[in-house]
């Protein structure tokens, strides 16, 4: 898909710092827009941000945890866009929790977003993309998907899951002019943290977390810039910044020496 110019894409999370930044992104490609977030306030702000006599920009204000409400979405999106090309899979949350503090509800509220979310919206959607020449999909996992941390089990294993969702997606739809790309950011500067920084075990360094992910991460803008010319040239995979594509040559090429260091880091956080 080299030109983006006068496509649909649809956006999840597409109120929060990535998902906003995809947004202009795409708005400037000339791009049509259909924004999807339980955010209703942020998604109204924005779309009368990009809004231009010349565009489609739709919002929809969906839980993406309830799959009947994604199921509702094309007789939704069809109101308004009479074709879909594109799919951003960028909804996520995370936990800073230990393994043992995990419950049962959390693992369930962390799959059913990073996972099964964009899973239910790849399903339902697909009908739509197989209709266009050309379509992309678009997975946002993470540089934890290339080694579970520790205090975010969960995170790390639906993004792990997300990675190889989106290699059989993207083998399973080669032939049918359908791309995929599975997208490994390491951190970005925005809010996600927020979102659950009042469940973390340890609260005081929850907050250094966050702090050192707003002082070193990559802007989302400069992220959404390199997610797009993916798109453009139809890229399998992309790792964005460099703590992500340092720990991706670490556990690949010095497995052992990763689970240490990451070991002993946790240890030093829980004995401070």
């Amino acid at each position: 898909m080299k030109h983006l110019c006068g496509k649909t894409v649809v956006i999840t999370g597409a109120a929060g710092g990535l998902g906003s930044a995809l947004a202009k992104a795409l708005a400037k490609e000339g791009c049509h827009l259909a924004l999807i977030d339980i955010n209703q306030q942020a998604l109204t702000e924005l779309t009368e941000k990009l809004q231009t006599p010349a565009l489609r920009i739709s919002y929809h204000v969906v839980n993406l945890c309830e799959k009947t409400e994604i199921d509702n979405l094309p007789a939704e999106l069809m109101l308004v866009h009479p074709s879909i090309d594109v799919i951003i899979n960028n909804a996520g949350m995370t936990l800073q929790k230990s393994v043992e503090s995990h419950s049962m509800d959390d693992w369930q509220r962390v799959f059913s977003l990073n996972f099964w979310a964009a899973v239910s919206m790849c399903q339902t959607l697909l009908p739509f993309l197989r209709q266009q020449n050309s379509a992309h999909i678009v997975n946002l996992s993470s540089m934890a998907a290339f080694h579970g941390l520790p205090s975010q089990c969960s995170y790390s294993s639906s993004k792990a899951a997300l990675q190889a969702y989106s290699e059989s997606l993207r083998a399973e739809l080669s032939g049918d002019g359908i791309g995929v790309s599975c997208i490994h950011p390491g951190a970005i500067q925005t809010n996600m943290i927020m979102a659950t920084l009042d469940e973390s075990d340890d609260m005081a360094q929850a907050h250094k977390n966050m702090v050192l992910a707003q002082r070193f991460g990559i802007s989302p803008q400069a992220a959404a810039k390199q997610i797009v010319r993916g798109i453009k040239r139809n890229t399998r995979s992309m790792t964005i910044g460099v703590d992500a594509k340092l720990l991706k040559f670490a556990s690949t090429a010095l497995p052992r020496l990763t689970a240490n260091l990451l070991a002993r880091t946790y240890s030093k956080f829980i004995d401070t």
